[in-house]
C-alpha cells in the first residue's frame, strides 16, 4: 500500500495519460529509473544500433556490401 497525495495523483495520472499507458506502467517505469533498473524499448535499441552502424556504413549504401567491405579489410 502507498499513500500518495489527491493533487500528486491527479498529476500522475493526466502524465499517464498522455504518455498513453497506465497509472500503473508509469509508477513502475518511475521507480525503475529511481532505484537504477533502466528498461529499453525496441525504438531505443533500434535507434543505438543506428548509430553504431553510422561509424562504418554510408546513409542509402547497401548493408550486404558494407559488410562485404568490413569483411575484406579485417
Amino acid at each position: 500500500m502507498v499513500s500518495i497525495p489527491d493533487e500528486l495523483l491527479a498529476q500522475i495520472d493526466a502524465e499517464a495519460r498522455r504518455q498513453g499507458t497506465t497509472r500503473s506502467g508509469l509508477l513502475q517505469r518511475a521507480a525503475r529509473v529511481e532505484v537504477g533498473v533502466r528498461q529499453v524499448s525496441r525504438d531505443e535499441v533500434r535507434a543505438q544500433l543506428d548509430g553504431l552502424s553510422s561509424d562504418w556504413i554510408d546513409p542509402g549504401e547497401d548493408i550486404t556490401e558494407a559488410i562485404r567491405r568490413d569483411r575484406r579489410n579485417h
